[in-house]
């Protein structure tokens, strides 16, 4: 009977409870030290089992002995990940640990209060779960101390992506799951392709790719199973766009070799790009416009600058900003009627962004003049632009992270003294 792969929130699984004389007099050799701490082959026997368990793959002693290279090169890692949180002094608390159970509990659409007997049951051991959820979370929580404040997405870098957002709506997008096995140093080029050969072995026989992906991936999205959410068709790039083109959903790429090492994509579903337009609502506006030739000199620049942020200040409501377009005499001023954020220009967008109902914007310049615009009224989405922004901008973060982080990690194993045992 197949164990249904539990899926933690941001965790991997670890720790199976393995039976067995033969185990109990192995448990003391050591397969690996790292720095001055050992992991045992009781440790990396636990894991491969808890593998074979929660992903599907077979359980036979070939697999075993095929997987342990990979198992073995994440119980290191993992090792790296908490002697780094304790070198920052980063501890996990009992809070942290038992709100992450809740969620494990809750993900798998379990009866509360029922993990315990579950994980009984499936002859996993509770205490070794736990301390795989240390880890993880004390490895986000060193990830977020050290590199989240060196990540600074720009406005400019926002509306970049907004716009391609639009411009992409009604094409071809893909959701893709991954599996990256880093290739830091040359002499493991052999190792790491035939660990991905292994995988694509298991695969085939019936394991479940996301178990595999939280198992073995170096990536930030190994924690949800390797998910990369709705990509656009030809965002990844070269060889992998290649291959996911020929891909039907549920189908998985071959290993695909990059500058970063190895790559296994597997294709979840195909849609057309929805936009960002479901969530974007109306406004209606009313525009204050001064032009300006093409040509204008500095000082009517500035001169115009000035009127418009005196008309601004004078604007308390949009009836005063009516008036104010009015006296203008620009035919351009007054009531813009209702209109999505998103099928604005992206200054125009950014000069939106936030802004309170009857409060003018400040003087923007333009091609053609200076613009002031005013809010009269939000239908639908209400202030959704700015959390359409509030998404890009967190995606953008994620994305650096994820660069970040394996780039700490390969750091930490270069720094390393690390001796693995046969």
């Amino acid at each position: 009977m197949n164990l249904r792969p539990l899926l933690p929130l941001n965790l991997f699984l670890a720790g199976l409870l393995v039976h067995g004389s033969a185990m109990a007099q192995d448990a003391q050799r050591i397969a690996a030290v790292v720095n001055d701490e050992i992991i045992s082959a009781y440790d990396l026997e636990t894991r491969i089992s808890l593998v074979v368990k929660t992903s599907g793959a077979k359980p036979g002693g070939e697999a075993r002995k095929r997987l342990a290279p990979g198992v073995l090169r994440t119980l290191i890692d993992d090792r790296l990940k908490l002697q780094e949180a304790k070198r920052l002094s980063i501890r996990v608390s009992e809070s942290n640990i038992e709100r992450a159970l809740v969620q494990i509990e809750k993900q798998n659409k379990l009866p509360k209060g029922t993990l315990d007997s579950y994980l009984r049951r499936n002859g996993i051991d509770k205490s070794t779960l736990i301390e795989q959820i240390e880890t993880e979370i004390a490895w986000a929580k060193v990830v977020n101390r050290v590199l989240r404040s060196r990540i600074q997405i720009g406005d400019d870098e926002i509306d970049e992506v907004i716009a391609k957002i639009d411009a992409s709506k009604g094409k071809p997008e893909l959701r893709v799951a991954e599996i990256i096995l880093p290739v830091d140093n040359p002499k493991d080029e052999l190792e790491v392709r035939n660990l991905a050969d292994r995988l694509i072995q298991q695969l085939r026989k019936g394991a479940v790719f996301q178990a595999l992906a939280r198992n073995f991936s170096q990536s930030a999205s190994a924690a949800v199973g390797g998910d990369l959410g709705w990509i656009k068709q030809g965002q990844l790039g070269g060889e992998m766009d290649a291959a996911l083109l020929k891909l039907n959903p549920g189908q998985f790429t071959q290993p695909i070799h990059s500058l970063a090492g190895y790559h296994i994509l597997l294709l979840q579903d195909r849609r057309a790009d929805p936009g960002l337009e479901s969530s974007d609502g109306e406004v209606n506006l009313q525009q204050l416009f001064l032009p300006l030739s093409q040509n204008a000199s500095r000082g009517e620049v500035d001169s115009q600058m000035e009127l418009a942020r005196t008309m601004s200040e004078m604007a308390n409501n949009c009836p005063d900003m009516e008036r104010l377009g009015k006296e203008s005499g620009s035919i351009l001023s007054g009531s813009l009627g209702d209109i999505k954020p998103s099928k604005l220009p992206a200054d125009l967008r950014k000069l939106l962004q936030d802004l309170p109902i009857d409060k003018a914007s400040r003087p923007l310049r333009t091609a053609e003049g200076v613009i002031v615009l005013m809010v009269c009224q939000r239908q639908g989405g209400g202030a959704t632009a700015g959390a359409d922004r509030e998404r890009v901008k967190n995606m953008l973060t994620n994305q650096r992270l994820s660069i970040s982080s394996r780039q700490y990690l390969r750091d930490l194993r270069r720094a390393a003294f690390v001796d693995v045992r046969n």
